[in-house]
């Protein structure tokens, strides 16, 4: 199990050069990460840690992936964010045309590509030609991204339909004014009238006979990504942890130390599920090994300890965290917007609840 000891940014193979930047970035109201930290980031192929080898990524496991997330996290949170949201959008590459995907890869380093479902868009026809209208939220990401991609409904099939564009065909509409995981710029995007060829439509439910699929491809994607973010508020409540430890250095022990060996415990228990549903997931194939309710229900009791740990952190962290300098309220706030997300929401307990009432569990 990875305990966020000193070395756990080496396990998670996080270059020195890159753990120093993500560690010195302080707080910003910034809407996007430093450009130069961006670029780092996809050299680093952080970004591209579960796509296929043949893809130009890494096949690295979903227990690996989580730990990534994990030490990212601790360092940063909004990096962290958009190292997941790029890496799931990576995933989609299995679904599209073969035409798409190869511009996609035409660009030698890993491609940083937004995603999002919540909005509202349609693609129709018009005098021979594929136009795409639409607005849609919480593209995470998009400010840096070279693609982005969202649900349209076909007027003509009159079904839901992945469509890829490039960004510069995608005006962003600056809504991410908020109080936590500020630098992921998950602003709103709109499309008006955009042309696009029949090859820039994927399904949703069914790859291309040509692609290449590893076992993140197969994955449940809801059941997935919840894990992806309890991996990041978990990460987070660690570095919160991490920074009260040094702010009570040097002081004789007191009940603030007894608290924080007592948060220390609730993460680690936190962590411990995380690890253990990660490898069960990836290894235990077998059917009625699980369920995506009881995964994600466990996702969603993740981040809620997670964000709970944090709060714990800050209250001892005294009257120093009300300082924007103190990085554990950066932590807090952010632990906060990433816990929030619907994806680990009510809805996951609920689904929980159901299952265990024999009322079904559906997510």
């Amino acid at each position: 199990m990875l305990t966020m000891t000193g070395t756990d940014q080496e396990i998670a193979g996080l270059p020195a050069s890159l753990r120093a930047e993500l560690r010195a970035l302080g707080e910003s109201d910034e809407d996007r990460l430093p450009a130069g930290l961006v670029t780092k980031l996809r050299r680093s192929g952080l970004t591209g840690r579960v796509m296929s080898a043949e893809y130009g990524g890494s096949d690295e496991s979903l227990p690996d992936f989580t730990r990534t997330l994990r030490a990212v996290a601790e360092l940063n949170g909004s990096a962290a964010w958009l190292v997941m949201v790029w890496a799931q959008g990576n995933l989609i590459l299995p679904r599209l045309s073969p035409w798409a995907r190869d511009r996609i890869l035409a660009d030698p380093d890993v491609p940083l590509i937004a995603a999002t479902s919540a909005g509202k868009g349609s693609v129709r026809e018009q005098n021979g030609v594929l136009r795409v209208d639409g607005r849609w939220n919480y593209v995470s990401g998009v400010c840096h991204a070279q693609w982005v991609l969202v649900h349209c409904e076909h007027e003509e099939s009159q079904r839901t339909v992945g469509v890829v564009l490039p960004a510069d065909a995608v005006a962003i509409d600056r809504t991410w004014q908020v109080m936590g995981l500020a630098a992921t710029g998950s602003h709103s995007a709109v499309v008006d009238g955009v042309s696009v060829r029949p090859e820039q439509l994927y399904p949703l439910d069914t790859f291309d006979e040509t692609a290449v699929l590893t076992r993140h491809d197969r994955l449940p994607h809801r059941m997935a990504y919840a894990l992806h973010m309890a991996a990041v508020c978990a990460g987070l409540a660690r570095g919160a942890l991490r920074d009260v430890a040094e702010i009570l250095q040097g002081s004789p022990p007191d009940h603030r130390t007894v608290e924080l060996g007592d948060l220390a415990g609730r993460l680690t228990m936190a962590e411990a599920a995380l690890e253990r549903a990660s490898a069960q997931v990836w290894n235990e194939t077998a059917e009625g090994s699980w369920s995506e309710a009881e995964i994600s229900g466990l996702a969603r009791a993740i981040c809620r300890m997670a964000a709970s740990v944090t709060q714990g952190a800050f209250g001892l962290a005294g009257s120093r965290a009300n300082f924007t300098t103190v990085p554990v309220q950066r932590r807090l706030r952010d632990v906060l917007a990433a816990s929030s997300h619907a994806n680990v929401g009510a809805q996951r307990a609920s689904a929980l609840g159901e299952l265990l009432t024999g009322r079904g569990g559906l997510v």
